[in-house]
This record gives structure tokens, C-alpha cells and sequence, in this order.
């Protein structure tokens, strides 16, 4: 008679609601939930829809989804709670730090039926942004708030001079950015530190290039920085009118010369050093007010031998959440553009454009593109051909892994090289987002996810202890096979992306590199 209470109730408030399938889902891909323990621990047979049967009937009769979790124990520590506990405790419970402690203590053994969800970051990425200020004012900028603020948007330094220490052996690459990689106080020091101590560990730079003074240019140079810099225009009028977000177009004109300066500085030494193949990656973000300045961005690009040219659309003029442009008749004229330049220069120089781009979009213009004569193409875009002449994306490749090699620096392979975050790690039977196994990244306020496209996952000040000396350490197992983390990668390996962004690139391609693939793929091995 309880029972039927509890299914039924004595009035229409004390219905259940209908289960959604999106909640079925929660409980079906929860670490916590064990559906052949769940049939016979209870006698069901095997072919149970079991995830459905204990959200709907058998949290109600006071049973588990695995002998990892109690029903009752958290409904007895959570009185307030009166839907399904599981189910609570996926939605709200794990933000809320609620039953921390008994997952604790079962962890280990969940992680050893499920040693996939575990990682050593071998190899992996760390990105520390180590500050949300910056000395430009982008007017598509996701930061916005920080400008020139940097004493209060900083990261506290012992986070990446002590904290991180333990894990600096184990990753191949560390992605140095923020609101401007070379703005931070710190920067310096922490750039020299790394090079100094860790010289295996490759350092990649995000910046706009106003800060890249001499000093920060002999330190890229000598220690091999992949370096990229957000220059977005190829003049300072179109700087002004298409990036700056300000009336003052004056100081924008200003920053747009001292930006081309320090970049021209900085490929001069590396020509002279022979290691032009260390130039910057350069990148623009495409609006309505520098869309028809993508061929001249090309055109300076390769005049400063980047080594691989990005495009943007910017967001803040299209939904990249939906099938297709907000401003078709803007943004799909520069997409089949770059889809040209990709297939004409296939083998010289990377076109990178293929992220935060409508998934509707790329098919039907690749097809247009594809039907184009070759030959048309060429003398279309003779004047950029020529000037990539001699250019190899092979061929520079191996030759920064053989400078890296000579100075004890770990190779990379074309995908690291190109986008150390945004790529595919193969499994045995399929590919999936290398994100969540192989990346840390570290905010200011101590935010510390696995992908900048995730929902917010962990704080590493919860995860702060102290010596008998006081002195501070995090113990990185913990966090990096914490159940926040395992949990969503139980998850991602069972195609459920809950908590991944819409805006996130991997939504709009299978893979990056697949700008890199399109035309050639034997220039990738």
C-alpha cells in the first residue's frame, strides 16, 4: 500500500511527473549507475530497460542503481530532495558538494571498473590563462571587461610556479594565454622559468602582438614559442573600423603599426637564425567591415611567412548555434573565399577557418568550390600563389621537429602543431574529443576545466592543501581522475555531451585538422 502511495498519491499534486527521456539519459550515463548489477542484484532479466525502471519504480521501493550509491542514505542526508536521489545528485547534488565524501570513498573502485575514464594527461595540454586583461579592446572579445585591469585579473603566480610543478612532466605542451599572453606582469618570468626548467615542454603563445617587445622576441625565439597573434586587419584603418571597440580610432591606429612592428622584428631574427619555420600563426576575426579585406590579410600574412593563417566568423554577427549565417549575404561570399584559398594553397600554408562555423553552411559551398577548374583557381589567386612559392606545411613541420629534437624539446605531430586543443583522439573502434583525457585548462579565479567549452567543472582552490610546512600543494591525481572529470568522460564515451557548449568548434567539424586533410592527406603524415 506504500508503495502505491508513493506511485500514485492520494491527490494529483502527489502524481509523479512524466520521466523525460533526457532524465533517462541522466540516470543511463551516470558513473553511478550499473544496469547488470541493477537486474541482478533484483532478479530482473537482462533485457530491462533498467535505467527507466529505477527512475520511475525502483528508487521509490528503496532500491540502488549500483552498490556505489544509496537511495536511502541520500535521501536520509538530503531530506529536502524528493525526486529520484540519482538523478538529483547528477543534476544539482555534484555542483552542490552534496555526498562528496561517500563518492570519495568508492572512487577507486569506480575508476577500476572503468579504467577508460581514467588519464595520466600524457603528453597533454596545459592552457593557463594568466590573465583576463589585455591592452587591446576587441569589440568581439569574450573577456570584455578587463581592460588594462591587470593587478586584479591576474593569476595568483605560485598556482603555475608551484602547483602545476607535478604535472609539468607528463604534458608535451603549455598554451600560454588570457586576455593577452604577454601582458601579465608575470609573463616574462614565468616564460623564462618554463624555458629554463622544463625545456622538453613546448610553449605556445595567444596575443595580439602589442606587448611582443625585443626582449620577449630573443626569449620566443631562443626557446622555440609557437607563437600566434590576433592581428585581424591588413591596415590600421581597417583595424580601427573593423576590431577596435572605441571611438578612439586614433590609439587603435597607433596599436596597429606597433602590433606589424614587433611581428616583422621577430621573423627578421628567426630568418637570421634559420628557424623560419618558428613564424607566427596569424589570425583575423571576419565582419561586415574587413570582409573585403581577407585577400590583403593573406597577402601580408604570407609577406610575414606565417606559419598558418586563421579565420574567424565573428559571433557576435552570427549564431553559431544554428544551421546557417545570421548574414548570409556577408558571411557566406568570405566562406567559399577561404575554401578556394585552402584548396589553391593545399600543401604550401594551412587556411585555418573551419570552427564556430554553422553546421549548415560548409556542405553546399564546398560543392560550388569543388566544381571550380583547378586551373581557374590558380589564375584567380596568381598574385597569393606566387608569393607562397617554395612554402611547405610538410616540410616545415619536420623541420621545427628536428630543431625541436636538437634542443631536447618533444616532437608534435601536424594536429599538436596546428591546434594543440581542438582534435580527436583515437579509440578502438572511433574517434572522440581528445579534450577531456589529455588537457587541463587553469583561470585566473581558479576555474580548472578540461576544455574552455565545457560547463565549469572544478575550482583548484578545493583542491589546495598544506604541508608540515606549511607550504601549499594540490594532489593533481585527485583532480585529474576526480569524479567531476571521470564522470564526463564516461559520458562523452557514451555519445552523451551534456555539459559541452553549442559554440564548441568540435560541434562544427568531425575534426580540425579536416581543413588540413581536405585536399591532400598524405601532407599530414
Amino acid at each position: 500500500m506504500k508503495l502505491l502511495d508513493k506511485l500514485f498519491g492520494k491527490t494529483k499534486k502527489e502524481v509523479p511527473p512524466p520521466i523525460s527521456e533526457e532524465d533517462r539519459q541522466v540516470i543511463a550515463n551516470s558513473l553511478l549507475f550499473d544496469s547488470e548489477w541493477y537486474c541482478k542484484e533484483y532478479g530482473y532479466g537482462k533485457y530491462l530497460d533498467a535505467a527507466s525502471h529505477y527512475l520511475k519504480i525502483g528508487w521509490l521501493e528503496g532500491k540502488n542503481p549500483s552498490k556505489f550509491f544509496s537511495t536511502t542514505d541520500y535521501q536520509k542526508k538530503n531530506p529536502d530532495v524528493d525526486i529520484n536521489p540519482l538523478l538529483h545528485f547528477e543534476k544539482f547534488g555534484v555542483k552542490e558538494k552534496r555526498y562528496r565524501a561517500e563518492i570519495e570513498n568508492v572512487l577507486p573502485e569506480i575508476l577500476a571498473r572503468h579504467p577508460d575514464c581514467k588519464t595520466e594527461l600524457k603528453d597533454g595540454l596545459l592552457r593557463i590563462r594568466i590573465t583576463n586583461a589585455c591592452n587591446a579592446k576587441c569589440r568581439y572579445c569574450g573577456v570584455r571587461c578587463t581592460f588594462g585591469d591587470e593587478a586584479t585579473h591576474a593569476m595568483i603566480p605560485s598556482w603555475y610556479y608551484e602547483l602545476c610543478k607535478p604535472i609539468y612532466d607528463k604534458i608535451g605542451v603549455v598554451l600560454i594565454t588570457g586576455g593577452d599572453a604577454f601582458f601579465a606582469k608575470e609573463s616574462f618570468n614565468y616564460m623564462k622559468f618554463m624555458s629554463e626548467n622544463f625545456p622538453q615542454i613546448t610553449l605556445m603563445t595567444e596575443s595580439n602582438g602589442i606587448a611582443f617587445n625585443e626582449k620577449f622576441q630573443e626569449l620566443a625565439m631562443n626557446n622555440l614559442f609557437k607563437t600566434h597573434f590576433s592581428i585581424n586587419a591588413s591596415s590600421a584603418d581597417i583595424f580601427a573600423k573593423s576590431c577596435w571597440d572605441s571611438d578612439d580610432s586614433a590609439t587603435a591606429k597607433k596599436m596597429f603599426p606597433l602590433m606589424i612592428r614587433n611581428i616583422k622584428n621577430y621573423v627578421e631574427k628567426l630568418k637570421k637564425a634559420d628557424k623560419l619555420c618558428f613564424a607566427p600563426d596569424l589570425s583575423m576575426v571576419i565582419n561586415k567591415d574587413n570582409v573585403d579585406d581577407i585577400l590583403s590579410f593573406v597577402e601580408l600574412s604570407l609577406e610575414l611567412h606565417a606559419g598558418f593563417i586563421v579565420f574567424f566568423f565573428d559571433y557576435s554577427e552570427n549564431d553559431m548555434s544554428k544551421e546557417f549565417f545570421t548574414n548570409p549575404e556577408i558571411s557566406r561570399p568570405a566562406m567559399k573565399t577561404l575554401m578556394e584559398l585552402e584548396r589553391v594553397l593545399a600543401e604550401k600554408i594551412i587556411i585555418y577557418f573551419r570552427l564556430w562555423t554553422p553546421t549548415g553552411e560548409a556542405a553546399a559551398l564546398q560543392q560550388e568550390v569543388e566544381a571550380i577548374p583547378i586551373d581557374e583557381l590558380n589564375a584567380k589567386y596568381a598574385k597569393i600563389l606566387k608569393m607562397a612559392t617554395g612554402r611547405s606545411i610538410a616540410g616545415e613541420l619536420k623541420r621545427r621537429n628536428e630543431i625541436r629534437r636538437a634542443q631536447g624539446k618533444k616532437e608534435l605531430s601536424m594536429v599538436d602543431d596546428i591546434s594543440p586543443s581542438l582534435h580527436l583522439r583515437q579509440e578502438t573502434d572511433r574517434e572522440i574529443c581528445f579534450a577531456p583525457w589529455n588537457e587541463i585548462d587553469l583561470y585566473p579565479d581558479g576555474r580548472m576545466d578540461f576544455c574552455g567549452w565545457f560547463e565549469q567543472t572544478l575550482n583548484i582552490k578545493d583542491f589546495i592543501q598544506r604541508d608540515d610546512n606549511g607550504k601549499e600543494f594540490v594532489d593533481w591525481e585527485k583532480i585529474l581522475n576526480s569524479f567531476e572529470y571521470a564522470s564526463a568522460r564516461y559520458r562523452i564515451l557514451h555519445d552523451d555531451f551534456r555539459g559541452c557548449q553549442v559554440c564548441c568548434p568540435m560541434n562544427s567539424v568531425k575534426s580540425p585538422v579536416e581543413a588540413v586533410t581536405k585536399y591532400n592527406f598524405d601532407r599530414t603524415r
